[in-house]
């Protein structure tokens, strides 16, 4: 379980922050929004970007929307060459949880207190999912409350190819449902994430939290081969780039985690 806030404080690190408007209350200071602004790109999850990628993209995709090659490449110009980073709407949520789902999921498993949004009275709560239903009765969009502007909730969304991670204005967006997210997120404002301790010892760790560490550690860029549950070298060998880059004093020590050393 994670915690809302931090969610939101997450998300909006990668919001551009032209977008913020003024006086909006956020968790965060208006100078940390957008210090990592992200792009969108459909099915992606804060992957950095390629030109295989891109190619990929709008192969699969894109072009079967409808998008001419030529429209594609201005819209995702220089994003190759600069390493920017980008994400689809539910991978904003699953870069912070280091899963992979769609929004429709995130709806229908993950949230409690949903419904059309004219039908629910309670107010809005941070970190509370904001959807759009598509004709085929599938949430086809999603979003995040991350503040306040004169009591109008803003939302932090991945909101498309030509905008990017941004903050909108509840009212010039039309969500149509909304719940929280109560499997993945707490929103106890004193709830804080149990401290995770990563040992590596022989037989080798494993399991869904291992899993998941691999996950969100490939989506942050510091690569541990395939997601396989496994801690194995290249597990480790992510996790100490993740720790160097980030400066934590504690750093993990350059063991084979497969001789039974221990690691903080």
């Amino acid at each position: 379980m994670k915690n809302a806030v931090d969610f939101i404080t997450f998300a909006l690190s990668h919001a551009k922050a032209e977008s913020v408007p003024d006086g909006a209350k956020l968790p965060i200071s208006a100078d940390e929004c957008g210090v990592e602004p992200w792009e969108y790109l459909y099915g992606t999850t804060g992957c950095t970007v390629t030109g295989s990628l891109l190619d990929e993209r709008y192969k699969n995709f894109y072009r079967k929307k409808g998008w001419s090659r030529e429209a594609f490449d201005i819209a995702t110009e220089n994003w190759a060459a600069l390493k920017r980073k980008a994400t689809d709407c539910q991978g904003l949520l699953d870069a912070f949880l280091g899963t992979d789902v769609t929004a429709n999921y995130c709806y229908a498993a993950w949230c409690t207190e949903r419904g059309p949004v004219s039908e629910i009275a309670r107010p809005y709560e941070l970190g509370e999912a904001l959807f759009y239903m598509n004709s085929e009765g599938r949430m086809s969009h999603v979003g995040f409350v991350c503040g306040f502007l004169a009591g109008e909730p803003l939302a932090v969304e991945a909101r498309g190819i030509r905008f990017g991670v941004v903050v909108t204005r509840f009212s010039e967006r039309p969500w149509t449902h909304r719940g929280l997210v109560t499997q993945k997120l707490s929103y106890d404002p004193e709830y804080r994430d149990e401290q995770v301790i990563l040992s590596v010892k022989r037989p080798m760790i494993q399991g869904e939290s291992i899993l998941h560490l691999q996950k969100a550690l490939n989506a942050l860029g510091y690569y541990c081969g395939a997601p396989d549950g496994k801690c194995g070298r290249l597990t480790m060998s992510g996790v100490n780039a993740f720790v160097r880059a980030h400066e934590i004093k504690s750093a993990l020590p350059d063991t084979d985690p497969e001789r039974g050393k221990d690691a903080v």
